[in-house]
């Protein structure tokens, strides 16, 4: 008699614990606590930009991020992620923006919304000092036939593919940081990359690498939000306008791009 009692009485209540559980991502509580943070999407490969210091996600983006949380009233919680993954991340909502050191492309746009850029750059090259007087003008360099080392999947990739004719070889790098080995071992004679990302790579081996500073091209470095999500979007380009008209943009890209660069790209 009291087997017959007890089991469904237990049944009863492990589908009420279970039920419980299942709910429990959905409660108003979490909601609420979600509704606090930022979801930043960074992928951490782009120093001075955005990477890690000191165990510490640091850079351009990074700083801005958290001023910009501060003044949506909520708590930065940068998301790590394969640059790959940035825009399916932001569309499926498992991120709010992607502040990640992103140039504005026009195949990009389909996708996702872009506020106002907060840095004019371009793409520039650097090579081993030895050939710097080869590659000493925009031509020199877009006419050469040499090996071309691009970072793969990003816009100095498709660049190089459509605009260096002579080229012998391009060879697709995983991260920038592996360019100034590639040249010291010859495996590519010219370096294409975003303007920050070189003047950084420069500054670490200036006795062994130096870059033209003239651009190839035009970018515009800028954050993504969700399409649909127009509060969000509205409110970042209002605050943007606002860092710009006080100085608190440029003072906050002097804080990592020396100022004998940044008037280059600003």
């Amino acid at each position: 008699m009291w087997k017959i009692i007890i089991r469904p009485a237990f049944a009863m209540l492990t589908m009420f614990i279970f039920s419980s559980c299942a709910t429990t991502e959905h409660t108003p509580a979490v909601e609420s606590r979600q509704q606090k943070l930022l979801r930043v999407g960074v992928t951490l490969n782009y120093p001075p930009v955005i990477f890690k210091q000191g165990g510490k996600i640091a850079g351009v983006e990074a700083d801005l991020a958290r001023l910009l949380a501060a003044k949506l009233g909520k708590s930065v919680k940068f998301v790590e992620l394969r640059w790959d993954d940035q825009i399916p991340s932001l569309m499926e909502g498992r991120t709010d923006i992607i502040m990640s050191g992103m140039s504005i492309t026009r195949a990009r746009s389909v996708r996702i919304k872009f506020t106002d850029h907060y840095l004019k750059s371009g793409l520039v090259a650097m090579m081993r000092i030895e050939d710097s007087q080869t590659y000493n003008s925009i031509e020199n360099v877009i006419q050469s036939s040499s090996n071309v080392g691009v970072v793969a999947g990003t816009t100095s990739d498709v660049f190089v593919r459509k605009n260096f004719p002579n080229v012998f070889d391009i060879i697709a790098l995983q991260e920038a940081d592996d360019a100034p080995a590639a040249l010291d071992r010859r495996s590519i004679d010219i370096f294409v990359h975003d303007a920050p990302s070189i003047i950084w790579l420069v500054s670490e081996n200036e006795s062994d690498i130096s870059g033209l500073w003239e651009p190839l091209n035009e970018e515009y470095l800028a954050w993504g939000v969700r399409r649909g999500n127009e509060e969000l979007f509205m409110k970042v380009n209002t605050i943007l306008s606002d860092w710009k008209k006080d100085g608190t943009l440029h003072k906050t890209l002097l804080n990592w791009i020396p100022s004998q660069y940044f008037d280059r790209i600003k």
